[in-house]
């Protein structure tokens, strides 16, 4: 990419992409409650399900701001958004239907463990404009089954790889990104996955893999976190794989948008408080507002521009992780970190 199509590093398009008001990604929280008990997880479980009015609110959100979209991203996150799919379907069928009536693009992502993503659920999901999917690999058999259990307490892999080799053997249309978290200790299984994926999926284009060192973003469980993280030995390995299985190594790449940032960009916890952040879910700052029964949102606007500062420095760490940057300065910009009762 030429320089005159960046402005500090920053693609002019995705810039423009971030700030326009014909664009808008609405990140939802169908349901908090999930089927695993992965052990660096950061998440209480403390929300349930969105209830009926918070789903109706959600609509009429969407319902309202259709007209002057040109394009709606729906992106699923919990929890795990599979264990409340009657909300999930609910919503992205009301929101197919008002972009075919008003020509808006649909798109649609889901972070899901993938135990639940049996092929009549993927092809729902499909046919919905929901068809991107992320899912969490931590190595092979031998280590995922240790830190990715289910709240019963048993391992995940069998189960999970099945639902992958069942969608590889279909035509449908789907991305499937495989995020592979690397640890102090699973070396040598992720090595393992990685030659699993590659006599098996690797020549499917639907499925690609992204590395990722397993951090410590909170939790109860910090003995567990660590022993996966306390040598930072993960670090090297990630960047080795991720060179590669990359498809772009001649390209010049652009710095990173974290969609936290991003003015265009907003999610729907299940118990109706709005955040920017999908990590930080406890925290004070990232709680920005509230929507209201009738669809409208209530925003705390210090709040609210604090994630989005970064568009008025283009400062790459504070766009590229808006959190990380506030958690190392005291001031974004020129607005006072505060808590607000």
């Amino acid at each position: 990419m030429s320089n005159a199509q960046q402005i500090k590093g920053f693609s002019r398009q995705h810039l423009a992409n971030s700030l326009t008001n014909k664009k808008f990604q609405l990140i939802l929280f169908p349901t908090e409650q999930c089927n695993f008990r992965c052990v660096y997880c950061y998440e209480d479980f403390e929300i349930g399900k969105m209830p009926n009015w918070l789903v109706e609110a959600t609509k009429t959100l969407i319902h309202n701001k259709i007209p002057t979209l040109e394009y709606l991203s729906l992106s699923w996150f919990g929890g795990e958004p599979l264990l409340a799919k009657d909300i999930l379907f609910d919503i992205a069928e009301y929101s197919l239907s008002l972009c075919e009536q008003y020509g808006c693009k649909l798109s649609g992502d889901l972070t899901t463990n993938g135990l639940l993503l049996d092929i009549k659920t993927l092809t729902r999901l499909i046919e919905l404009k929901q068809n991107s999917f992320q899912i969490s690999i931590d190595g092979d058999k031998e280590s995922h089954d240790k830190t990715r259990l289910t709240r019963s307490g048993r391992g995940s892999f069998d189960k999970i790889w099945a639902r992958l080799q069942d969608a590889a053997n279909t035509d449908l249309g789907f991305a499937i990104t495989l995020r592979i978290h690397v640890t102090d200790l699973n070396h040598e299984s992720v090595l393992n996955f990685c030659d699993r994926y590659d006599k098996t999926l690797r020549k499917d284009n639907r499925f690609n893999l992204l590395f990722q060192a397993i951090a410590d973003l909170g939790g109860d469980n910090q003995e567990a976190i660590t022993s996966l993280t306390s040598k930072k030995s993960a670090a090297c390995l990630v960047n080795e794989l991720t060179q590669r299985y990359s498809e772009n190594t001649d390209k010049p790449g652009t710095n990173y948008i974290c969609y936290a940032g991003k003015p265009n960009s907003i999610g729907i916890r299940a118990n109706g408080n709005l955040n920017k952040c999908t990590v930080a879910l406890s925290d004070d700052r990232n709680t920005v507002g509230k929507i209201n029964p009738d669809g409208t949102l209530t925003l705390n606007n210090e709040k609210f521009s604090t994630w989005i500062k970064g568009f008025t420095t283009l400062d790459s760490w504070q766009m590229g992780c808006p959190l990380s940057y506030m958690n190392s300065n005291s001031t974004v910009g020129d607005i006072p970190i505060k808590k607000v009762g």
